[in-house]
């Protein structure tokens, strides 16, 4: 029996060639190996002086609460204070675009096409200070309805480690060295002790850090530090540059404290912290114009 002639896309149509696939499957696989690279990530201070290190994080660009003028400011030391640089890790923006914050949106001071050119003048002031960014929830949120990275767009062209959920590197500095971790938010918080996500990840994270960091709560800036296997690490949290949290209030979240900064400010004596990024830029001017004489 003769069988009809059928011209057109048939159930055969879309099989490819299983050599064309291989080769997209390694390809694949090749680009996933880059992720490799995080667990060699080294970051070396060339200056023999004392240095430090300015955690920012939660700035929150597009609400009306956001302490503006100092998330400029703090940013404005860090460029102009020899010897400080700068980690970025998380919630740059408000960025409220998923459908069930979408109504957030319409008592913000700022659009989202605001927000993105404003956190982009923001991290220009930083430009060869930044060593390392993070993404927060807020930023990501981008990502995940269209899968369009928001923060690796903005730092194009910065020489910094990034990654959209978490950093971990070497820290070398005059023959010393320090592992530090960097995320937005850790699991396993405590409503008894604020840093206890960052500190038990040491033991659940699978990371021997020296240095921890993160953001995310809102309940102000503080460093605590802790002992593992006899050696001392600092937990370091950022609070947020949202002077009044109207979503706070509304989810019942207790007021935030200081700002969404700090610095560790290292010297051959030891690591200094402080929440407050002019102390630590003229503390920073003393040890260095001290080493210096």
């Amino acid at each position: 029996m003769s069988k009809p002639h059928i011209v057109g896309l048939t159930v055969d149509s879309d099989i490819e060639d299983p050599d064309e696939l291989w080769r997209a499957a390694f390809s694949a696989q090749v680009k996933a190996k880059r992720g490799e690279k995080r667990n060699s990530q080294r970051i070396e201070i060339p200056d023999a002086k004392p240095f430090a290190l300015a955690l920012l994080s939660d700035i929150h660009i597009g609400s009306a609460s956001t302490d503006y003028r100092q998330a400029k400011a703090d940013a404005e030391i860090v460029r102009d204070t020899p010897g400080m640089y700068a980690g970025y890790h998380g919630d740059g923006v408000d960025n409220w675009i998923l459908s069930k914050l979408a109504g957030l949106q319409r008592n913000q001071a700022l659009t989202f096409d605001s927000e993105i050119q404003l956190f982009g003048a923001w991290l220009n002031l930083l430009k060869g200070k930044l060593l390392f960014a993070v993404s927060g929830n807020h930023d990501n949120w981008t990502h995940i309805l269209s899968g369009f990275d928001r923060i690796r767009g903005a730092l194009r062209g910065t020489q910094c480690l990034y990654d959209q959920h978490e950093v971990t590197f070497d820290l070398g500095w005059n023959r010393q060295q320090w592992k530090i971790k960097a995320r937005h938010s850790f699991s396993h918080r405590s409503i008894f002790n604020v840093t206890h996500g960052l500190e038990v990840n040491w033991e659940r994270g699978g990371t021997d850090f020296d240095i921890v960091v993160g953001g995310h709560t809102h309940v102000g800036a503080l460093c605590r530090p802790f002992y593992r296997q006899g050696k001392k690490r600092f937990a370091c949290l950022t609070g947020t540059y949202k002077v009044d949290d109207e979503f706070g209030r509304k989810i019942g979240a207790a007021p935030s404290r200081d700002r969404g900064c700090g610095a560790l400010v290292f010297s051959q004596d030891g690591i200094f912290w402080t929440e407050n990024l002019g102390i630590a830029s003229q503390f920073l001017g003393y040890l260095r114009g001290k080493r210096s004489k």
